[in-house]
């Protein structure tokens, strides 16, 4: 009989097996978004989704797709400090069309 094993490391282990460890550490950004890169940003933008290794951005206002835009690198070094197995690669920004202002 085995011992017994956390289930954290049970399901790290299924999802490395189904191929799908990446894609889920890649959506962590999500939950992190406002922490990692502050609640002012957390205010005039929000991640939409995920495709393969881009994250689609959704901005409030124009000023702001502008300024993330240009921001660009620094938002990528923030939402991938401490990843491990994948990174967003690059960010595309669109406005929101559901956007008040």
């Amino acid at each position: 009989m085995k011992a017994p094993r956390r289930l954290d490391s049970a399901l790290d282990s299924v999802l490395d097996r189904l191929g799908l460890a990446q894609a889920v550490e890649r959506h962590g950004v999500f939950r992190e978004w406002e922490e990692r890169l502050g609640p002012e940003i957390a205010r005039a933008a929000h991640p939409h989704r995920v495709d393969g290794d881009t994250l689609i951005v959704r901005v409030t206002t124009s000023a702001w797709l502008n300024e993330l835009s240009l921001r660009q690198g620094e938002l990528l070094r923030r939402l991938n400090a401490g990843r491990s197995r994948s990174r967003i690669q690059r960010l595309v920004f669109r406005l929101d069309p559901e956007a008040k202002g």
